[in-house]
């Protein structure tokens, strides 16, 4: 498309403008007409030199795979296809659901040379995201035209949940990393599988004592022990409507997936077998599996869900799974717990309990904790006060009947749910629970 410039605009206006005085004064009538027409020659020429150019190439760099929430760099490769200067503006299309440098880019194309255009973007929602064209305004040589034009190709990336903890943790000898809050439950020679020999400290129980071992080293050596491997983790995710309250940039449903994904890590670490399966949204269903591309798995089946509207049927979702896995194995349901739960989930837990452990892992809103420790400055703030202890209190009791079912729980906020939830799977391994 083709258009007229500002310029141009400028330019008609004024040879309009002309024609007052050429109305009063006739000997200046020939003037302004020849003024017009080589104004017309002009704008013709300089319209057909536009028609004539063909549009610069403009290829877009990005990775494939982005981290949400995180910034990253999107490159612009433009290359002009004449041999003289061209004046152009452009703007990429970013897919939804992100935030950019929203602004109009300025460039002036000297050929041979490839001008290099980056901004940034932070993606907000996970799954697959497309670019569009690139918008594009090419000048004419006066600039009195200006063509526009989709030009570039559209793109896909896929944007997964943000793993740079987890890729942290990969370059440790440990589990345990100082600074994100994990506990290291192990207790010496209180595991369930052999690890190795060593020489006897004060405070060995007797039964650690390897009397072979002393003998033929003629000192006291005691066997260490570690957790026991090859266990069987299951998460379920929930999928349902609940899991799409937002807290700060993520919504509930992120905070519960980074804490699949990390919890997967550690068990894979830990030697045991991670498996996986949702309610209340999109059926994915993982077996338990023990391999070291494991993880790669859970994070390709997952990336891409998002919570939906429908309602979460805990006791369907229980007897899906008792039907599909018969071995004793730590079922770790991910939800935001609500007081309305309570029959559908204590029959799923109770069901679930009669061949597997059972932990219950619900986000507690952070707004709702503020709001029930606000000052009272007035009867608003009374309120509200009093309905988020209302609420509290209420799932508190449906915690209280869970726990008394012999279901184990946890109730945090978001934030904390991918480190606490790893602390209590440490807990049950050291505890020989499971």
């Amino acid at each position: 498309m083709i258009l007229p410039s500002n310029r141009l605009l400028v330019l008609g206006g004024l040879w309009f403008c002309g024609s007052i005085p050429a109305a009063i004064v006739p000997s200046l009538f020939p003037v302004w007409l020849i003024g017009g027409a080589a104004l017309l020659l002009l704008v013709t020429l300089d319209a057909i030199g536009l028609y004539r150019q063909p549009l610069p190439v403009i290829e877009r760099e990005v990775a494939g795979s982005l981290p949400q929430t995180i910034w990253r760099n999107v490159t612009l490769y433009v290359t002009s296809q004449v041999s003289v200067r061209q004046k152009i503006q452009l703007k990429d299309s970013p897919p939804e659901k992100c935030e950019y440098d929203d602004r109009t880019i300025h460039l002036i194309l000297t050929p041979p040379q490839i001008s290099q255009v980056v901004y940034r973007i932070k993606p907000l929602m996970r799954g697959d995201l497309w670019f569009g064209h690139v918008h594009l305004r090419l000048f004419s040589p006066l600039q009195l035209w200006q063509r526009q034009a989709l030009v570039g190709s559209t793109q896909k990336v896929s944007v997964f949940p943000n793993f740079a903890p987890i890729t942290q943790m990969a370059l440790q000898t440990t589990i345990t990393q100082a600074g994100m809050g994990f506990h290291k439950f192990r207790k010496r020679g209180q595991g369930m599988e052999f690890e190795q020999l060593r020489e006897y400290r004060s405070g060995d129980a007797m039964r650690q004592i390897d009397w072979k071992a002393t003998t033929r080293m003629r000192k006291m050596i005691s066997r260490e022990y570690q957790d026991e491997r090859n266990q069987r983790i299951i998460m379920m995710l929930d999928c349902g409507r609940r899991m799409g309250a937002s807290e700060g940039e993520l919504m509930h449903f992120d905070h519960a997936l980074n804490a699949v994904l990390l919890l997967s890590y550690v068990g894979l670490r830990y030697g045991d077998s991670v498996g996986l399966i949702t309610l209340g949204g999109p059926e994915r269903y993982l077996p338990p599996v023990r391999s070291v591309n494991a993880i790669n798995r859970v994070l390709h089946e997952v990336y891409d869900l998002q919570p939906t509207l429908s309602s979460s049927d805990f006791e369907v979702a229980a007897q899906s799974l008792i039907t599909r896995e018969r071995k004793r194995s730590l079922v770790v349901l991910f939800t935001n717990l609500r007081d309305e739960d309570e029959q559908s989930l204590l029959a799923a837990v109770k069901l679930l309990s009669k061949r597997h452990l059972v932990l219950v892992a619900s986000l507690r809103e952070t707004e709702l904790d503020n709001a029930a420790s606000i000052p009272i400055n007035n009867q608003q703030d009374a309120a509200l006060r009093a309905a988020a202890a209302s609420y509290q209190s209420k799932r508190q009791a449906v915690l209280t009947r869970l726990r008394s079912a012999g279901v184990l729980c946890l109730d945090v906020q978001p934030q904390q749910l991918a480190v606490e939830s790893v602390n209590r799977y440490l807990a049950i391994k050291a505890a020989g629970q499971l």
